[in-house]
């Protein structure tokens, strides 16, 4: 019997889910430094970095330093912290999640 022929992504039909991180010469490196972590480093990256988010979310001193009424872009500088802090903890959420997926720890 003849094998199926492969799909787009490089996956013969029928045999599992494709492997994350396949594509191309940077996600393969990316992969290899993800499966390299030792547990512990990866803890210790991902902790502090989300300690530095809890740190800088919840500290009011930091707010009020930002909460100055100038205006960056015609937006004030409050609602910029905000979007910063935003957007630095869904890269901390989306780089362990892209770390776990390469490790295979995703269920």
């Amino acid at each position: 019997m003849m094998p199926a022929d492969p799909t787009p992504d490089g996956t013969t039909p029928g045999a599992g889910p494709p492997r994350p991180f396949q594509r191309g010469p940077l996600a393969r490196r990316f992969a290899r430094w993800a499966v390299a972590l030792s547990p512990r480093r990866k803890w210790a990256l991902f902790g502090s970095w989300f300690a530095l988010d809890g740190l800088v979310a919840l500290a009011p001193p930091v707010y009020w330093a930002a909460g100055d009424p100038a205006l960056q872009g015609g937006i004030p500088l409050s609602f910029w912290y905000f979007i910063a802090i935003g957007a630095h903890v869904s890269a901390g959420v989306i780089a362990l999640y892209c770390v776990e997926a390469a490790r295979g720890e995703i269920d």
